[in-house]
């Protein structure tokens, strides 16, 4: 089949280059010229584990282009743009956008991937006069091309049976469950998963800063309760909270949205206030540790906003690092993969010339820093390190002072 893919980020990559290794030809258009250009030269725009191998066993049935009329005898198109906010609502100009010129070009099925907020895809239609299928994903950055081809689940939104069998069979080599749905009902999921997973995390943060208090340790209480299958021990790892492409925009998006029919989502309205406090606490525990900060060099461990990803959006260390700033503080920074404005240094180099660490990104190469980092206030953000084998300058989040 010759499958179309509109947007090539981490999920229009990672979606592409999937269907080519199961032998589809996939042609993906993006505006960026930039990112075209280095696609056309076997170089990912993005880091994500496996994705330039991946990009490299395919390529002979992958092509990029900017030109949208590259997708005119696509049988299949995924729409995978991004769905900024903007002032706390969605905004679906790039959907739109999209959608208008696949209209002058192309005659196949559309399948929109990008996170939407209900009724998305009946106007998608509108604007096309073609068949449109709501196909949400699922993936997780750092384990984007294991996600797309080993889903959960896969959720088929369609008022049309014939269109929506397409897609199904299209991804039938998954073996997943699929949830055949309305186009608002396939998009409400993705919102209701997105959001229940931050409530879970804010959730164990509120009871990290209540350990805090105490003589406890989060850890403890989360491996409990995560093994009542009713919990899980899934997204019960409290830290410095949730940052990212997905939950800050979403759970914002969908907020609003309720807002804009009637509603109120009180528990997600909840969950986001719980997650903008996280920063501030990485720095109250840091000052426990040193006092104030201003005029002394902190190094902050990770700026990613998870492990094995490049993607500094919405990440909660970058946060740190503004906080820090606007105490006066002196930030140097590592990280194996990502990148900012930050002065960045060498590991060995960032931990030498601090008075003071935060961990801030769980990065598996800072597991086991314990004898370097012995003898420095040091906050531990991501719970990486033993408290056993460090000194009495040391913090952690959900861990309270013994």
């Amino acid at each position: 089949m010759r499958i179309g893919i509109v947007g090539l980020g981490v999920v229009g990559l990672s979606t592409g280059v999937v269907l080519a290794e199961r032998g589809h030809e996939v042609v993906g258009v993006d505006i960026d010229q930039g990112r075209v250009q280095g696609l056309q030269c076997r170089r990912p725009p993005i880091y994500e584990p496996g994705l330039e191998e991946a990009l490299n066993r395919n390529f002979e049935r992958m092509k990029f282009s900017t030109d949208y009329s590259s997708l005119s005898d696509a049988e299949v198109i995924f729409i995978t743009v991004s769905t900024p906010t903007i002032d706390g609502r969605i905004y679906l100009g790039y959907v739109f956008d999209a959608a208008r010129k696949i209209r002058e070009v192309a005659r196949g099925v559309i399948a929109i991937k990008s996170t939407v907020v209900p009724g998305t895809a009946r106007k998608v239609k509108e604007i096309t006069n073609l068949k449109v299928v709501s196909n949400p994903e699922f993936l997780r950055e750092g384990n984007a091309l294991h996600d797309t081809e080993s889903p959960d689940r896969v959720v088929i939104g369609s008022d049309d049976k014939e269109a929506g069998d397409l897609i199904q069979e299209l991804w039938s080599f998954t073996k997943a469950p699929v949830i055949r749905t309305t186009t608002d009902e396939a998009e409400l999921i993705k919102y209701a998963a997105n959001s229940f997973l931050a409530v879970k995390v804010s959730f164990i943060n509120e009871i990290a800063n209540l350990c805090e208090r105490l003589n406890c340790d989060v850890n403890v209480i989360a491996r409990a309760i995560g093994l009542d299958k009713r919990i899980s021990p899934y997204f019960l790892s409290a830290g410095l909270g949730w940052g990212g492409s997905c939950f800050p925009k979403d759970t914002l998006a969908i907020t609003s949205f309720a807002r804009d029919v009637g509603e109120r989502l009180r528990i997600v309205e909840a969950a986001i206030e719980v997650n903008q406090e996280r920063p501030f606490r990485a720095l109250k525990l840091l000052k426990e540790v040193m006092g104030e900060v201003r005029g002394k060099t902190v190094c902050v461990l990770g700026l990613a906003f998870k492990p094995n990803t490049d993607d500094t959006r919405e990440s909660v260390a970058l946060k740190v690092v503004n906080l820090l700033r606007q105490e006066g503080a002196m930030v140097i920074a590592y990280d194996p993969k990502a990148r900012s404005d930050v002065e960045m240094v060498t590991l060995d180099e960032c931990i030498t010339r601090a008075d003071g660490v935060i961990i801030a990104t769980e990065w598996d190469e800072f597991r086991g820093l314990e004898p370097k980092l012995r003898g420095k206030p040091v906050v531990d953000g991501r719970r990486v390190l033993d408290p056993a084998k460090m000194g009495q300058e040391f913090r952690a989040i959900g861990l309270g002072v013994r």
